[in-house]
């Protein structure tokens, strides 16, 4: 009887040690979930790291304070702290998919993808897991098709991810169909009105689509918003060269020439060519 009455004080004692080491981690947990809230991530991260070390399983700290590593680009940072939690909580997409975002800017794609693909398998509304893959589908994957896919995927899950909607339409451009790619970019400047990009990109699609009178009128708006940026000049020139403005043409040159841009030369070429 003595015995057992020993054994249940000290499992007492060790319930009572584990919730007030839980309750005194959950203050530094608390402040850093205020701190993040209002963007002071370095500060969140010295709370989310006190939590931490009072409550070393402590796996909503651990992946809040990769989280906020992974927002200041931290990823070194990051990923041993989100693989930590992952080992806490395999099945959590939240973790699965920080730890992907960390690995995808670390220069580990293939790992990040394997996360991304296990955080969908999980979550298959997860939106923005569908939008990571797509990133890397595009950029280093090279595959416009399946990152097509899931951009596509993520306006089906949220129709106001404005940003999509341009990469939608940059990858329909770049699978050739632009009539497709204006529909889509038509709608990202809907959402982002002084985004240069999408004006860029719309101009592009007409170009394509031999309307260079609504082409330049989008490259115009486009180098209004952002001078410079030499794929909008070298398209307003190749207009100018479609619709008999030589003079035209050969200014956007110049300033080509001025930038240093490659795609000086091959308009050049094209006003030569001009009758």
């Amino acid at each position: 009887m003595y015995k057992r009455l020993i054994t249940f004080l000290v499992i007492l004692h060790l319930a009572f040690f584990a919730l007030g080491q839980a309750n005194n981690a959950d203050e530094p947990y608390q402040n850093g979930l205020q701190f993040k809230k209002t963007g002071l991530y370095t500060e969140a991260i010295d709370a989310f790291k006190k939590a931490v070390d009072i409550k070393a399983d402590f796996t909503e700290a651990l992946y809040e304070l990769g989280w906020c590593y992974n927002e200041l680009n931290q990823f070194s940072k990051a990923l041993p702290v989100l693989q930590k939690a992952m080992k806490l909580k395999p099945d959590d997409s939240r973790i699965v998919y920080e730890t992907g975002f960390a690995k995808a800017h670390a220069g580990m794609p293939n790992e990040a993808l394997d996360d991304y693909n296990k955080a969908i398998t999980l979550n298959p509304s997860f939106s923005r897991a569908y939008a990571a893959r797509a990133d890397l589908y595009r950029e280093v994957k090279e595959n416009t098709q399946l990152a097509l896919t899931d951009y596509l995927k993520v306006l089906e899950l949220d129709t106001l991810s404005m940003k999509i909607y341009y990469w939608v339409g940059w990858c329909y451009n770049d699978l050739g169909k632009y009539e497709l790619a204006v529909s889509y970019l038509k709608k990202a400047i809907t959402f982002e009105k002084q985004n240069y990009l999408s004006y860029s990109e719309i101009g592009f699609s007409f170009y394509s689509l031999a309307k260079y009178n609504e082409a330049i009128q989008y490259l115009l708006k486009a180098d209004e918003l952002k001078p410079k940026f030499e794929t909008t000049l070298y398209y307003l020139g190749m207009c100018y060269v479609k619709t008999g403005k030589k003079a035209d043409a050969v200014k956007k040159y110049n300033e080509l020439v001025a930038a240093g841009s490659e795609y000086a030369i091959n308009l050049l070429n094209e006003i030569k060519n001009m009758k």
